[in-house]
């Protein structure tokens, strides 16, 4: 005689209906989803993870964006992630460009997101063959950074606030666009610079030229073989950009206020004699999220000045 054969039948129809309810339980708790990301590899994520881990900053913050309230969820970041500031607090796994893969496995997440503009591949291919699932973003232009917003909603389990997020950045590009159209003249050629020592400019196929292009700027290197190429400062010189917008990145902007003081050296160049070199604060501008708006805002007055 089997032990739910010797239940009363109130008590075997209870044991039934608890029973049940575990299987069920334990299914739900056990439901992946299996999503292709940016690279077009299959990945299956847990339908809610509950340790995530963020391999470049701006993937920290877009995270916490979605994530709102249940923050908790994202248990460490890389090494340069500050915005929002709660993310500061959190465990480091080493720089975008080099990552801890030991901490990161130790950690044992049950997602991990990485981006093709920073992360190694190399690095990531090895987190996958330790059975880490890593979904990986693409942010080389506009449509790329929306898509990342959906994409990683997507595996936060949250995919309708992704595609809100997705459509309110396009409208605020749309916007600034808009602007753009309705200004007279003719496009100030711009140099906008990212790095120092050595020269690290925006180049073609990255958001940053969308960016220039978005405002209504034309990119001195739009015609370089590089994303963001390193070209001579005689090369820099030669090209004479109307106007020269240096980036402050990093949590000091002393490198970026001597680069600014640098350029006042080479009078020839149109935007040193015309008083068009600039110094933008803050990294809104290099953060495919949405401040990217606030960044894409202070780009337009910088061209405008």
């Amino acid at each position: 005689m089997s032990f739910a054969s010797r239940l009363p039948r109130c008590h075997l129809i209870a044991f039934t209906l608890l029973s049940g309810f575990l299987v069920a339980a334990d299914c739900r708790a056990e439901t992946k989803n299996i999503m292709k990301d940016a690279t077009s590899v299959e990945v299956r994520v847990s339908s809610r993870p509950e340790r995530i881990i963020t391999l470049v900053p701006s993937l920290g913050e877009l995270t916490a964006d979605l994530l709102g309230e249940e923050l908790p969820r994202l248990i460490a970041v890389a090494d340069q992630t500050d915005y929002p500031p709660a993310l500061a607090k959190l465990a480091k796994v080493g720089a975008y460009h080099r990552f801890n893969i030991e901490a990161v496995a130790g950690l044992k997440p049950d997602l991990v997101l990485a981006s093709t503009d920073g992360n190694a591949k190399d690095q990531v291919l090895r987190l996958r063959e330790l059975g880490v699932p890593v979904v990986v973003v693409e942010t080389g232009d506009f449509n790329q950074i929306a898509q990342s917003m959906r994409l990683v909603a997507r595996a936060l389990g949250r995919p309708q606030r992704g595609e809100e997020m997705a459509a309110q950045f396009m409208r605020g590009v749309e916007s600034i666009r808009a602007r753009a159209r309705s200004r007279k003249g003719t496009p100030p050629k711009v140099l906008l610079q990212v790095g120092s020592n050595p020269l690290v400019v925006a180049g073609p196929k990255s958001f940053l030229h969308e960016a220039l292009i978005t405002v209504g700027a034309e990119n001195i290197y739009a015609d370089s073989s590089s994303r963001y190429p390193r070209p001579s400062l005689e090369d820099a010189v030669h090209r004479r950009p109307d106007v020269i917008l240096v980036v402050s990145m990093g949590p000091s902007p002393v490198p970026a206020r001597n680069s600014v003081e640098s350029w006042k050296a080479f009078p020839e160049i149109p935007a040193v004699k015309n008083g068009r070199l600039h110094l933008l604060l803050g990294d809104s501008l290099v953060r495919p999220t949405l401040r990217l708006l606030e960044g894409l805002s202070l780009l337009e007055k910088g061209i405008s000045r």
